[in-house]
């Protein structure tokens, strides 16, 4: 398809955020449970000054549409197992696929492959109406203002805690030095996830571009 350069900044590999959603093993979860994706193309309108959370467009490549990213923000960003949906014409977004989750779904696919058609059909059937319902509820689109970032490094860190040292609780015999001690590293590292967030996607933009530069 064709994309106006003049308007937007196009990431694709090799940019280092796609990589690392390729190599990063711990995102297989945000893939194969949670249904979180990332598009294979991202588009960054460097005409606007907002936030870069709310700068970044999809485009469909089926049919051309481009759209905002904020579509597939807070709850619609999970569910997406099979790509992400476009709203026009219903088919199905390229998506990038994490090594880890691609190598879970080799070793499971005698299993799992079973089951792969089914669960496709019922995938579409409810992303279709998930984005019937949204077009009729015309509810505007989340922002970076009203985005609690300090919830996102809530969730962040005690997700991370979970994973990485719920399972020693459980399993050995820890002591409640060993329990304080993870909550207290997960807590900070969840404030610190928020905040790297906040100035990354909610950041507004500082263009250093003059009016005549952005209209060439």
């Amino acid at each position: 398809m064709d994309i106006d350069h003049n308007k937007y900044k196009v990431w694709k590999l090799p940019n280092l955020l796609l990589v690392h959603w390729i190599l990063n093993p711990g995102l297989a979860f945000n893939e194969l449970v949670l249904g979180q994706r990332m598009p294979k193309v991202t588009l960054i309108d460097k005409t606007s000054d907002a936030p870069l959370m709310e700068n970044q467009y999809i485009p469909c490549p089926h049919c051309g549409a481009i759209h905002n990213g904020l579509i597939w923000s807070k709850k619609n960003a999970f569910g997406n197992w099979f790509g992400i949906m476009c709203p026009t014409c219903h088919k199905t977004i390229s998506c990038l696929w994490n090594i880890t989750s691609l190598i879970i779904l080799a070793v499971t696919f005698p299993i799992c492959g079973w089951f792969k058609t089914p669960l496709e059909q019922r995938w579409i059937a409810r992303k279709k109406q998930q984005l019937s319902d949204m077009e009729q509820d015309k509810a505007p689109l989340p922002d970076a203002k009203g985005t609690s970032w300090l919830g996102m490094g809530f969730f962040y860190g005690f997700f991370m805690f979970c994973v990485m040292a719920l399972p020693d609780i459980l399993i050995e015999d820890v002591t409640n030095g060993f329990i304080a001690k993870q909550v207290l590293i997960w807590s900070i590292a969840g404030l610190l996830f928020g905040g790297v967030m906040k100035l990354a996607l909610g950041r507004k933009k500082q263009s250093t571009e003059s009016p005549q530069e952005n209209s060439k």
